[in-house]
């Protein structure tokens, strides 16, 4: 995939994200998109299905369904055509280059497409889109605790015994990371947002907290690739 084409993704990305929200505009969107990618990414074309539409009352037809197969797609491709050098201009944290590094694990198609995504919004220069690429990515770390199972965390110590190469010590500092961030999550605003919740109070702390979350999350899925 080019730089050029990745561009694209990471502006359209965004609009998608919008659109879902409501209905009103989303067949106009849906229909400057399909046409877009059309050229832009010609394998995709039939890869979404478009549903019969009913209008009440003179009202819009609904094309956020057709958009979320869309979004869908979309990350499926930036998942499998990586391109070499994606631009990294906009961070400053210096991990940035666990951007460009694959993840092996391949059971879960929906983490790994929400990966991608995240990686999407913290490479914009805005603080809202670094703000809901850290939110993605905790999104993310919750799911990875519920690989083995729903009971979280029965699932998590499965998680930790099958990535700690039988160490005790290693356990122990991973389940502490776990927490640790588990307790970040909780008291400041990423998930919650309640009054008792701490502010984000710069974008390198955003960067900061997203890199470490996608650095665990990383080296868990490679390891139980192995």
């Amino acid at each position: 995939m080019t730089q050029a084409i990745y561009n694209e993704i990471k502006k359209d990305l965004p609009l998608i994200e919008e659109g879902l929200k409501r209905k009103n505009g989303s067949q106009k969107l849906w229909r400057k998109l399909r046409s877009k990618y059309a050229v832009l990414i010609p394998e995709l074309e039939g890869k979404v299905k478009v549903s019969g539409k009913i209008s009440a009352g003179g009202s819009e037809f609904d094309y956020r369904p057709e958009l979320e197969q869309l979004k869908e797609v979309i990350l499926a491709y930036l998942i499998i055509n990586p391109i070499n050098k994606q631009s990294n201009d906009n961070i400053a944290n210096k991990s940035e280059v666990l951007l460009h590094d694959d993840i092996r694990y391949s059971k879960d198609e929906v983490l790994l497409k929400k990966i991608e995504e995240s990686k999407i919004y913290i490479r914009a220069s805005d603080s809202d889109k670094k703000q809901i690429a850290l939110e993605k990515i905790w999104d993310c770390f919750e799911r990875l605790k519920t690989l083995y199972g729903d009971k979280k965390k029965q699932s998590l110590n499965e998680l930790l015994n099958n990535v700690s190469h039988n160490s005790n010590e290693l356990y122990s500092r991973l389940n502490q990371e776990f927490n640790e961030l588990t307790k970040i999550g909780n008291e400041f605003q990423i998930r919650h947002f309640e009054t008792n919740t701490k502010q984000i109070p710069s974008d390198h702390f955003r960067e900061y907290l997203y890199f470490r979350v996608l650095s665990l999350i990383s080296y868990c899925l490679n390891e139980i690739n192995e």
